[in-house]
This record gives structure tokens, C-alpha cells and sequence, in this order.
């Protein structure tokens, strides 16, 4: 059987390098990047890598032996037409690429697109209604929705172990648009339906009012659910989600390094279980079936999609919620607070994602410019967070 043929677009860190800066204990399964991904699913083959900036071509070539490198992403969609398409670009052209290949008439079935989906609404809007009129499956890689923990996590609360939802409390210290596709898209998976409306706090810059922000809200979602969104300091409760209902919790802590599920106890009949006191013990965690990294979990579950026609687990549509909800958390704040409905009416409002504010150029590359070691390279990427 032929394998399915991919291109990559943007040959940065997410798509080449960024594995080298993951260690062994970090609590991700490697391979990360998307290149090393593909390399991992002997279904697809990688026929084609695209980078405007000849430092980050010649580096793939060398990291991964392949020659087919091209400057412009559209001589190379026509040349290898490719089944798949990775589109690891920063955010700031990644909208008019989705919408370029969708447009294209290249055959694209899927595209794999690094986050957040787009800088505004509005582009958002253009990609995903384009991406449907060709048929073609958008995943936005916001990973934990992909991952096998946080997935059997979605699993438990799915098949009625905690009861019914009450909330779900997310933290994470970040810009809302940047790694806040990661945090809202996480709980966001947990819940019955789209955001309906919330009330948010944003730390904005006055001076640049549309770059990314941290910032936290309350999310009202259908049925009573409520989501609580933290993207500012959180000490010893970084990277955790707790997911709660009316019979059991679950908890995961530093990013699934930890996760503790706890259920109601069975005949529980004393004043404080009456008080909700004493009433739930811990329990046995089950751990994922299988363990299989993020990425290489993404790529399979696009081909499921391409076969069944499915959403992806993080679609489009999910990685443009998640945009909404960051701006509307910014527009809360801007109206002293007030509730905001969602969706948002205006959809030119945008946020410009970190990676973007940062540099125009490519943060691999300026690594290599300053002569840093991966090593060297996060210890100065924690130091500025």
C-alpha cells in the first residue's frame, strides 16, 4: 500500500528542532516536532519542506538527510501534491497559508497547523470556511488534546465517572493566545459545549493594546457548566486542570506527571458527607491503554478523519474558540469587567501571539545566531517567561 505523502511549511522548531530542548523527564513523549513525528508513523512519507529563510532549509536538510527544499510553499505543493500538510509557520502568515492551500486546488486532504489557528477572528473565519468548501481536515496543534492521559482523563468523564460536570478549573501561566491555545483548548475538550458568554481580567499593555497578554475569567458554558481560566502566576498549581463533578474530581497536576482521580465513597452516610465533607476517597488512576506521543497521536487521528470525514480532537473551529474566548477575556477588561457574550460580533479583533511580538525572525534561528545550546537556549526562554 502507498504511503501518504506529506509537506512541511515552516522548518523552525516546531517542525525540526524543538526535541532537542525536551529532556528525557520533562513529562512530554518524545518525538515532539512534526518532522520527527512523520518520521514515526510509517503511513505517511515526507516529500517536500518549505522555509523562506535559507538558515532554517539548509539546517533541515542536514538534521534530516532530505533534499527536496523549497523556498516557496506553493511551487512545492504543486510539484509533490501532497495527502497532509504541516503549516509550522509563526501565526502572523499562517492564515492566508491555510486559506492559500485550501484555495489552492493542490489536493490537500489535511493540514496539521502549528498554534494559535490565526492572529484574528476574521482570518480565523476565512481559513476554517475554506478549509470546508475543499474537504480538506484542519487540526490545530494544541497538543494535550491529542495526548493519552489527558485523553483518558476525557475518557472517565465521558462514561459518567465523576457524575455530572460541574466546572473545570485550568492554570497556566502564559500569553492567552500563545501557549493559552494550549491551556483553553485543554479545558475547553472537557466540556458540553461552546463558551456562551464570561468575565475576564487582562493585563494589557496600553501602549501595544492587541499584543498577547496574561489574563483569567470565569466561562459560562451550556448547562450550568463553569470554566475558570488562570494565565497568570499560579506557584506549585502551574499546569494543572481540575475537572469536577457531582460525584468524583479529577486532578492533573504539572502537566500529567500527576493525576489523581477521586470518587465519591459508596454508602456514605455521616454528617459530613451531608456537608460535602470526608465523602470522596482517592482512587486508582487508570493509566492510557497505549503511549504514544502527542504528535504521533495527531498524525493518526487526522487519518482516521480523512477515511471517516470526523473533526479532528482539536479542529478549526476548537483552536478558533480558544482565540475568542482570549479576546473576549481582553474586551471584558477593556469594558471594567463586564460579561461578554460570545460569539464576538466584531471579528476583526485580533491578538498578536508572543512568538510574533517577540521577533520577526525565527527563534531557531536566532538561537543559532547567538551560538546557544538547546540547553543554553531554555534556561534563557525561562528566565524571560
Amino acid at each position: 500500500m502507498a504511503r501518504l505523502k506529506v509537506a512541511v511549511i515552516g522548518l523552525g522548531r516546531i517542525a525540526s528542532t524543538i526535541d532537542d530542548e525536551i529532556e528525557k523527564y520533562d513529562g512530554n513523549h518524545l518525538p515532539y516536532s512534526h518532522i520527527a513525528c512523520y518520521r514515526a508513523v510509517p503511513e505517511v512519507e515526507i516529500v517536500g519542506m518549505a522555509d523562506t529563510w535559507e538558515e532554517q532549509r539548509e539546517s533541515a536538510r542536514q538534521r534530516w538527510g532530505l533534499d527536496a527544499l523549497y523556498a516557496d510553499y506553493r511551487q512545492m505543493l504543486e510539484e509533490t501534491r501532497p495527502d497532509i500538510v504541516s503549516v509550522c509557520t509563526s501565526a502572523k502568515p499562517r492564515g492566508a497559508i491555510l486559506t492559500a492551500i485550501a484555495n489552492g486546488g493542490y489536493g490537500v486532504k489535511a493540514i496539521w497547523a502549528d498554534k494559535p489557528i490565526t492572529l484574528s477572528l476574521a482570518e480565523a473565519d476565512q481559513a476554517i470556511a475554506a478549509c470546508a468548501k475543499a474537504g480538506i481536515a484542519l487540526a490545530v496543534n494544541c497538543t494535550r488534546r491529542w495526548r493519552d492521559d489527558y485523553r483518558q482523563a476525557l475518557e472517565l468523564l465521558n462514561d459518567g465517572a465523576l457524575g455530572d460536570l460541574l466546572f473545570v478549573q485550568s492554570r497556566a501561566q502564559c500569553g492567552l493566545s500563545h501557549n493559552g491555545s494550549h491551556l483553553i483548548t485543554t479545558q475547553t475538550m472537557y466540556m458540553p459545549g461552546r463558551a456562551t458568554s464570561l468575565v475576564g481580567e487582562a493585563d494589557i499593555d496600553e501602549a501595544h493594546p492587541d499584543n498577547d497578554f496574561a489574563g483569567s475569567a470565569v466561562i459560562s458554558y451550556p448547562g450550568h457548566v463553569r470554566g475558570y481560566v488562570r494565565g497568570f502566576a499560579n506557584g506549585p498549581a502551574e499546569n494543572s486542570h481540575d475537572i469536577v463533578g457531582t460525584n468524583g474530581a479529577i486532578r492533573i497536576l504539572h502537566d500529567g506527571r500527576e493525576i489523581e482521580l477521586w470518587i465519591q465513597e459508596p454508602g456514605a452516610d455521616n454528617f459530613a458527607s451531608q456537608k460535602g465533607l470526608g465523602a470522596f476517597g482517592r482512587r486508582f488512576f487508570p493509566p492510557p491503554r497505549r503511549r504514544r506521543s502527542g504528535g504521533v497521536n495527531a498524525i493518526y487521528n487526522l487519518l482516521d478523519c480523512m477515511e471517516t470525514g470526523d473533526a479532528p480532537h482539536c479542529s478549526g473551529e476548537d483552536a478558533r474558540e480558544a482565540l475568542e474566548i482570549a479576546i473576549a477575556i481582553r474586551e471584558s477588561e477593556r469594558r471594567r469587567n463586564l460579561p461578554v457574550e460570545l460569539p464576538l460580533p466584531d471579528r476583526s479583533l485580533k491578538i498578536i501571539s508572543t512568538e510574533v511580538v517577540r521577533s520577526e525572525v525565527p527563534r531557531a534561528i536566532l538561537r543559532q545566531r547567538e551560538g546557544m545550546s538547546a540547553a543554553d537556549w531554555k534556561r534563557w526562554q525561562s528566565q524571560r517567561a
